[in-house]
């Protein structure tokens, strides 16, 4: 009697195990291997104006669809051919393209890829790539073979303060490291 009221009280809250089991899975949008769902972000800005940079991430991509595709074949080549797998993929198709300013790609299987090009005030191009976490190698290739914007800052500073000695702008009236007053 107490086996069978032990049973029923485990077949009961089975169906809540696996629930929260599947929980985690269930609230990260299904099945972390696909494509879609969450997308990722990444800025930053190059010495490239907007078509150099542009024709540079075209460049990246060309280079990085190509290593899917041996890839691939390097795959396909331990498994038996069949008749039914003779249809070739395609990798990283372009969606949409308004050079300079826009290159949208995708893939069934990484999902989507997306680069903006804007100017940048001062010189150079920012790039705003919008991707699926598994493209974010790919992303961070590109993003490593472009040059970064070496920013110029310039400091008039023609005179310091008189208590502390470090320098100081002509339109300061305290002084931010030791807060003493400017004639």
């Amino acid at each position: 009697m107490a086996e069978s009221s032990a049973t029923d009280q485990l077949t009961q809250m089975l169906p809540l195990l696996l629930l929260c089991c599947m929980l985690p899975m269930l609230t990260r949008g299904g099945d972390s291997q696909s494509g879609s769902g969450t997308t990722e972000m990444d800025i930053w800005f190059t010495g490239y104006t907007p078509q150099e940079a542009y024709d540079n991430v075209v460049k990246e991509t060309d280079v990085v669809r190509e290593k899917a595709i041996v890839d691939a074949s390097s795959k396909k080549a331990r498994l038996p051919s069949l008749p039914f797998m003779k249809k070739k993929k395609e990798y990283l198709t372009v969606e949409q393209t308004i050079p300079p300013n826009l290159y949208r790609l995708s893939d069934k299987e990484y999902g989507p890829m997306q680069f903006e090009f804007s100017d940048a005030e001062g010189g150079g191009t920012q790039v705003k790539a919008t991707f699926s976490p598994r493209n974010k190698y790919a992303v961070q290739d590109i993003k490593a073979k472009m040059p970064g914007r070496k920013l110029m800052v310039t400091v008039q500073s023609t005179s310091t303060c008189p208590s502390c000695g470090k320098n100081k702008l002509p339109e300061w009236k305290i002084c931010p490291y030791c807060g003493a007053k400017f004639g």
